[in-house]
């Protein structure tokens, strides 16, 4: 008795084991593909989906508005003082030494500055104390500084800033002045345009030469 042992190759015909080995060919390529698109979505990200221009304008215009805002410009320091005291003080610290008319024109980039709100918030507070733009208070607290109503230049201080709310232009919008005998023309000095100079001090407004 002889037996015939049955296997794949003796039940297939020869054209059943050719489509078997294509199907098997096409299963091996497909996994190997989606193994590597697998791959490939780990090692690049998809990318975002672009913005339009009115997004980027968008965002764009929130930043600039951020890097504007008075919360931005670093912290201000804290006072008791009254924000006319304040402004007094200030005028006193910076123009001490000059004539009444230069402690009004000091007054005055104060005041433009706090309409125009170049490094300012709007307020007294804000615009003086804000980091290196007024030079008294630079490493200096405005609560080591008292206002003497005896002494005749702090008077003369707090007149001149209470005469420049009426809104006299004095400076031609000046916001920036420095005294050239006391230190080195900065840069902005080279930038805007010169307005008037009273005193040793020279004033500048916002407009570029």
């Amino acid at each position: 008795m002889s037996f015939t042992i049955v296997t794949e190759k003796n039940i297939l015909t020869q054209p059943t084991r050719i489509l078997l080995k294509r199907s098997r060919l096409v299963v091996h390529f497909s996994t190997f593909l989606a193994i590597g698109a697998f791959l490939l979505c780990l090692l690049v990200p998809l990318s975002p989906t672009p913005a339009n221009s009115s997004d980027m304008a968008m965002a764009l215009s929130s930043h600039s508005q951020q890097s504007r805002s008075p919360e931005n410009q670093g912290p201000i320091a804290k006072t008791s003082h009254s924000e006319d005291i304040l402004a007094a003080l200030t005028i006193y610290l910076e123009a001490r030494g000059e004539s009444f008319a230069g402690k009004l024109a000091v007054a005055a980039v104060i005041r433009n500055r706090m309409h125009h709100k170049y490094h300012s918030d709007g307020t007294v507070k804000g615009t003086v104390l804000r980091a290196k733009q007024f030079e008294p208070w630079i490493g200096r607290s405005p609560e080591d500084v008292r206002f003497n109503p005896n002494n005749r230049k702090m008077r003369e201080s707090l007149l001149a800033w209470e005469l420049v709310q009426d809104g006299r232009n004095i400076v031609d919008g000046a916001v920036l002045f420095y005294n050239p005998t006391l230190v080195s023309a900065p840069r902005w000095a080279q930038v805007y345009q010169k307005v008037a100079k009273i005193g040793g001090h020279e004033f500048f407004n916002k407009h570029q030469i």
